[in-house]
Parts: C-alpha cells; structure tokens; sequence
C-alpha cells in the first residue's frame, strides 16, 4: 500500500495526494479519536475510575458512556451504543441497539442515557470542551478517582470563558 502512494504521488504528485489521501485521512482519525474520547469522559458527572482491588470487568465497563451521533449512527455501526459493547464485546454492531434496549432495564441507574441528537450531533461540542477545560489528571492514590482540574493549566486555557481582554 505505502509503495502504491509513493508511486501515485511521483505520477500524480504529493499534494494532490496529500488531498486525496492524507486530508481524509486526517479527519477520519480525528473524528475517531473525538467519539473514543467522548465514551469515557464528558458526562455530566463525573465518571469514577477504577483502579487495584477496586476494578473489575463490569465496574470497567459501566464507566463508559453512550452518545447519539445524529445520521452518523446509521453509517458508524451504531457505535453511540458503548456501554453495551464493553460489557458484552462479543455482540455485533448490528444487535447492538436491540442489546442496549434489552440491557437498561437490568443495569437501572447503572446506564447513562444519551442526550439525543437532532441530524447533527453539535450538542456534543459542549460535553467535550467541558472536559478538556476541566479533565486534566487523576491522582495518583486512591483506588476510585475522578479527573480534576489543573488550576494552572485553566488559567491559561484558551477555553477559559472567565478571560477578559
């Protein structure tokens, strides 16, 4: 594959490569770094993380959270369903709705349920400047932590709306 790039961009040339290839590339991968980083951070409480005696399978996976990504649901294999797909990994994507249906019942108010989106999924914009305004670190005792904020790093935050000009 990599010699088949290199050979179409001496033909074609490397920015019409890097347009072809590289530009979708760059938006798929961040496309799925922000979904991967939505399913574990962003809700609106605080999501504990486990670690030592305190973790286990099942509190691992109930930790994550399930979003509505709009029309991309159809076409992302329904991947807004993430609680169900790290508790039960070996569901297909296309039981997963029925799964997560059949499972809110069971987990009560173990599950996180997604704001819905309208075609656009813009309300997840919030969640995820929220979260890298006030997620920073865990600490580094304790077997049941949080994300806390840095104060240094939020004072110097361009997503810090308290500024003045």
């Amino acid at each position: 594959m990599f010699c088949a790039l290199l050979c179409l961009s001496f033909i074609m040339g490397p920015s019409f490569m890097f347009m072809l290839y590289g530009i979708p590339y760059l938006i798929f991968v961040v496309w799925l770094d922000f979904v991967t980083y939505l399913h574990h951070h962003g809700y609106k409480q605080k999501l504990p993380w486990y670690r030592g005696k305190e973790w286990d399978y099942l509190r691992g996976g109930l930790t994550t959270v399930d979003r509505d990504y709009g029309w991309v649901n159809n076409i992302h294999h329904d991947i807004g369903t993430h609680v169900i797909h790290h508790l039960f990994p070996q569901i297909p994507h296309y039981h997963l709705v029925e799964a997560t249906q059949a499972a809110k019942p069971v987990l009560g108010k173990y599950y996180r349920e997604p704001e819905k989106s309208g075609p656009f999924p813009l309300h997840l914009i919030k969640y995820f400047q929220r979260s890298i305004s006030q997620d920073h670190f865990v600490s580094e005792t304790g077997d049941i932590v949080f994300y806390q904020t840095d104060p240094l790093l939020l004072k110097n935050s361009c997503l810090n709306n308290n500024k003045t000009h």
